[in-house]
């Protein structure tokens, strides 16, 4: 709050033009459609990752829960160090070529959480943190490029999309309860970085719509 006391803001102006699109309309718009659903996913594996990782480590590999939290804070570490240097990464590679090769990292990263075992893939779901550090801001400013007068529903519907960080951590916890496997769960992560993927490949393909 003090900053802003002494920081001049720019001022914030209304664009003249108007989206004419309804909420569906908006997702036909470049890579809107796919920038939601990337974002649904993406967020929903976060949480997980996130929320489940102290169960993992005393599930998985039977590590006590006081050793356990020291990984979690590695791997709040490796999330915030991830995303300055995926920030200074984008200097040199673009966001959209940057956001395929952490997916692709993040891909491989999750097939030995759910394949390996030992402590191994303990570190390879801590080392995840790191990868997926730039997805959202990312996946946000890919979404709404070249959205034109339609960025401020674009952007709504990206923001919307994060309720995905309600439905696939459940999701996927269940398939812990059924299998009694926690590795197993990681399948749903996996599959949300597979979209992720996806979605940073079409939207290097993908033209602006007229």
């Amino acid at each position: 709050m003090f900053l802003f006391l002494l920081v001049k803001l720019p001022e914030v102006t209304e664009s003249k033009e108007k989206s004419t699109k309804n909420f569906l309309q908006v997702l036909g718009v470049k890579n809107v459609g796919w920038g939601v659903l990337a974002q649904f996913f993406y967020i929903g594996a976060q949480i997980y990752i996130f929320s489940f990782l102290l169960v993992f480590a005393e599930d998985a590999i039977n590590m006590k829960g006081q050793e356990a939290k020291y990984y979690a804070g590695v791997a709040g570490f490796l999330f915030m160090t991830g995303r300055f240097a995926g920030t200074f990464l984008m200097r040199y590679i673009s966001p959209q070529k940057l956001l395929t090769i952490y997916s692709i990292i993040s891909i491989v990263l999750s097939i030995w959480v759910i394949a390996g075992s030992g402590v191994s893939t303990l570190y390879s779901l801590v080392a995840l943190t790191f990868f997926m550090s730039i997805m959202f801001p990312t996946i946000f400013a890919l979404g709404i490029e070249g959205a034109g007068s339609d960025t401020k529903p674009a952007s709504s519907l990206l923001i919307m999309s994060i309720v995905g960080g309600a439905i696939i951590p459940p999701l996927a916890s269940k398939i812990t309860d059924i299998s009694g496997n926690i590795h197993f769960s990681y399948v749903v992560p996996l599959i949300c970085f597979v979209i992720v993927l996806i979605f940073s490949l079409v939207s290097r393909n993908k033209k602006p719509s007229l």
